[in-house]
């Protein structure tokens, strides 16, 4: 392994990213001068309270919704957590839920969790090329459904799911629909009234805010209740004193991720990568080749036969940083459940790389990408046949 030493090529920019520039800049005054508790009510704390609400107007200018519909969390498995389980227990765990069967693991739990309470629900499987369709939605609903949680962009594979379809089926059922968008933003427009979701998730650390904050857009009249007691904070919906330096971060983050500008760069890495790989043996690549479908920093292969945890340590070892599924599921001897439920069998499943590329990345890195991937697999394989 790298043994702490700065890695050559970053590529799992979907597990994490560093806090830019300006995000740390806007961050910094909080952390040091600015340092007030937002609920005080002397002069620091309604300076940190205005901060707080500044970055609610900001944040709601850039997603097209009211500043009062936006509520702080510590990140999207929160935000995840609150808008399932918060309707589940506004709804008296009565009713049903339908979800994606590739959803986030923050959302397959928490539907776990009303479960075991007593609510019913539903997945629904997406299409091979990993997109759930507005007609299999529509068909998983009841009479009863209250929610529908359906992902904007997948984790894994990178998949844009037909949100504006999808909420509109919901919406004809009288329903609610969750978005998480945590892997969109900065990739494709983040635009609520567009998209027609009455509850959507963000997270900070994917776009270059601070671990730790993120955000749960809910529409006004949803009916949710708060998950954590406490305080008044958050306008009486999540206690918990405010972290004022991190929500500065996270609205800058959010306007800098709302231009888009590095989508081109992507999109052109994205291709080189994915035509460089398929010239490997025994590439596969998962999820669909449309690529106004899909991510345009979002590459997911599989090599049947080796294990995936191997390929990424070795990659390490060549001074890559990579990921076997998604970073959140580490150390799970399980295949990835987003490629079985598309369709692919354990073994091609369990052998998944997923590269997802930064705006820092460069043609040069792909490249080297392709040729350490070439070399590391063609040796396994043989390796692998040395012992049949």
């Amino acid at each position: 392994m790298n043994s702490g030493k700065k890695p050559l090529i970053y590529v799992d920019h979907a597990a994490t990213t560093r806090i830019t520039d300006s995000v740390r800049a806007a961050m910094e005054p909080y952390l040091t001068t600015v340092f007030g508790n937002a609920s005080a009510a002397y002069g620091a704390g309604r300076a940190a309270s205005r901060t707080i609400l500044a970055a609610r107007r900001r944040i709601a200018a850039v997603l097209g919704c009211r500043p009062q519909e936006i509520y702080f969390t510590s990140g999207g498995t929160e935000a995840d957590n609150w808008a399932i389980k918060g309707t589940a227990f506004a709804h008296a765990m009565r009713g049903h839920v339908v979800y994606s069967a590739i959803e986030h693991h923050a959302v397959l739990h928490s539907v776990q969790f009303i479960n075991l309470l007593g609510m019913d629900s539903t997945a629904v499987l997406p299409e091979q090329d990993g997109i759930v369709t507005e007609d299999a939605v529509d068909a998983s609903m009841r009479e009863d459904t209250r929610l529908a949680a359906v992902m904007l962009a997948n984790n894994e594979i990178g998949t844009i799911q037909p949100i504006t379809d999808i909420a509109r089926a919901v919406h004809a059922r009288g329903a609610v629909l969750f978005c998480d968008a945590v892997q969109a933003m900065g990739q494709i427009p983040v635009d609520i009234p567009a998209l027609g979701a009455d509850m959507l998730a963000l997270s900070g650390h994917k776009i270059g805010a601070p671990k730790g904050i993120g955000l749960l857009y809910v529409k006004e009249g949803t009916l949710l209740v708060p998950l954590l007691d406490g305080g008044g904070q958050e306008m009486q919906m999540r206690a918990g004193t405010e972290n004022v330096a991190a929500i500065a971060g996270l609205a800058q983050a959010i306007e800098d991720a709302a231009q888009l500008s590095a989508v081109g760069h992507l999109r052109s890495l994205q291709t080189r990568l994915l035509d460089g790989l398929r010239m490997v043996p025994g590439c596969v690549i998962n999820g669909t080749t449309a690529p106004e479908r899909r991510l345009p920093g979002n590459v997911n292969v599989s090599f049947p036969g080796l294990d995936a945890e191997s390929l990424v340590l070795h990659l390490d070892r060549a001074g890559i940083c990579c990921s076997a599924a998604s970073a959140c599921m580490a150390g799970n001897a399980e295949p990835s459940h987003v490629l079985l439920a598309v369709g692919c069998d354990r073994e091609t499943a369990a052998s998944s790389l997923r590269f997802s590329l930064g705006q820092s990345n460069t043609a040069e890195e792909m490249d080297h990408i392709i040729n350490a991937v070439g070399e590391i697999v063609s040796r396994l394989y043989t390796e692998s046949r040395a012992f049949i």
